[in-house]
């Protein structure tokens, strides 16, 4: 077996393993409203909905011992020789960072403390907050309480991966609308049949659907942000409730909606509507039946309001996964704010840039500089340094927090997952590198870890910024780069 089959197949068994994990006792974060408070996930299933990951082969077939841990570590100047050649000359500015995961020791440093856009590769710092603050085996929980005789409350808990069908087994629809609806009817089927009947000549007044999605806090879209990119549905108003994350339906290019949480509330209310007048049926007669008034209004749940129904989202290291393989900016935006939640901090975007800076910190790295505006990466106002996101990398990695140490599983696989599917392809790379990409006018980045030739573990993070032109020559100068990482011996 060669050499990137066997760290593929051993990367596969580190997610079953990290499966495993997810019936580890429950996490619970202080001080957050009780929509949020993370919850054990359930059980997996042995089947999977359409669109999710594949199921992966038992832990027996894929068995292999760990890497060496006496694995020769590259010599720093031929090192050096290497990466120069493949950034020297290239259009734009190159800034790099290199560690040896084992030691902490830096191996390469091209301005590595520079401070400049990350693009999308800020998304692991904000996994690694999300992770170390709220747990990988948390869920989130989109609740419907009761607020008066003829009203009830949609409840943003934070999930923005909502599906309008039946809970399923996938990351995104984990947590489905329809099924809430239908757990809703019944229950307020179940009130109705103890309550006193109407008056004679009266009806029974149609039922409100109201949506409180004041988890999240200040603007909802930031200022920092170039208008283009709402235009081009890179992102939409960031809210605590949200179908498919905040597109028009499950399609991975679609659409993204301009109103997110009333969309699902929309959505929802249709739903409670068919689902009971599909129970009631004639039974009740036109004087007793429940109904549905039309529209939505937001409003607040109220303090005490009794629950009637609730649904859970996948666990957070799976949202987290799919936020990094997908490069999805609206689930980034809603875990910076759960992140902040997390800590006492108001859940903006303010809020969210101070909570994942301070655990950064907290791991720890030397924040000095950093400067963030968001926690998708969109902002050009945020300002990190490939060592300061290699540092993540490398003390995640060796974090005596076992939930943290599952962040480098989190990212795509060259050759194989998410925005490297078709990266880093070759069989130097395919399976030996982990890595965030990251693009923006002008800006290139690459984030992640490799496995050498002698099979020492490395982190890095590479940015090219001031590209003229195309990013093409940028993106395949990173892509040679990390190649040189994975086949160096460099001695």
């Amino acid at each position: 077996m060669n050499r990137w089959m066997r760290a593929l197949t051993s990367t596969l068994l580190v997610l079953v393993l990290a499966g495993l994990l997810g019936l580890a006792a429950l996490r619970m974060v202080p001080g957050l409203p009780d929509a949020f408070h993370p919850t054990p996930p359930a059980a997996p299933s042995p089947t999977h909905d359409a669109g999710s990951e594949p199921a992966l082969p038992p832990a027996s077939a894929t068995a292999l011992p760990p890497l060496p841990g006496d694995a020769a570590r590259p010599d720093a100047a031929a090192l050096r020789r290497a990466l120069d050649k493949e950034f020297d000359g290239r259009g734009g500015v190159f800034h790099a960072s290199v560690i040896d995961v084992s030691t902490g020791d830096p191996l390469y440093d091209r301005d590595a403390s520079a401070l400049a856009v990350p693009a999308s590769s800020l998304k692991v710092a904000t996994a690694a907050a999300a992770l170390s603050v709220l747990g990988a085996d948390s869920t989130l929980r989109t609740a419907v309480v009761r607020a008066s005789e003829d009203s009830v409350v949609l409840v943003g808990g934070g999930d923005v991966l909502l599906g309008a069908g039946r809970s399923g087994q996938g990351v995104v629809g984990r947590a489905g609308l329809r099924t809430l609806a239908a757990s809703t009817a019944a229950a307020l089927l179940e009130d109705a049949g103890g309550a006193a009947p109407p008056e004679d000549g009266e009806k029974r007044r149609a039922l409100r659907v109201l949506l409180d999605d004041s988890l999240f806090t200040g603007a909802a879209l930031s200022p920092a942000w170039d208008e283009s990119l709402v235009a081009t549905s890179n992102i939409s108003a960031v809210q605590p409730v949200a179908l498919y994350g905040a597109r028009e339906d499950s399609g991975p290019g679609s659409p993204r909606v301009e109103d997110p949480a009333l969309t699902a509330a929309r959505t929802f209310r249709g739903l409670l509507a068919a689902e009971l007048a599909g129970r009631q049926g004639d039974a009740a007669g036109p004087d007793g039946e429940l109904r549905v008034a039309r529209g939505v209004e937001r409003g607040p749940a109220g303090e005490g309001a009794p629950e009637l129904a609730s649904v859970e989202s996948a666990p957070l290291r799976d949202q987290l996964r799919h936020m990094s393989e997908a490069s999805d900016n609206y689930v980034a935006e809603a875990m910076g704010r759960l992140v902040a939640l997390g800590v006492g901090k108001p859940a903006s975007f303010g809020g969210a840039a101070e909570a994942v800076k301070e655990a950064v910190a907290r791991m720890g790295v030397d924040t000095s500089g950093m400067a963030l505006a968001d926690a998708s990466g969109l902002a050009r106002a945020s300002r990190i340094s490939p060592a300061q996101l290699a540092g993540v990398l490398r003390a995640a990695a060796t974090s005596p927090d076992a939930d943290l140490r599952e962040l480098t599983y989190l990212l795509p696989i060259a050759g194989s997952t998410g925005t490297l599917e078709s990266r880093l392809a070759g069989d130097a790379t395919r399976g030996l590198v982990r890595a965030k990409t990251g693009t923006l006018a002008g800006v290139a980045t690459l984030t992640g870890t490799v496995v050498t030739a002698d099979g020492r573990l490395l982190a890095f993070s590479f940015f090219a910024h001031d590209v003229p032109g195309s990013l093409k020559p940028a993106r395949a100068a990173l892509d040679r780069a990390a190649t040189v990482l994975a086949g160096c011996g460099c001695r």
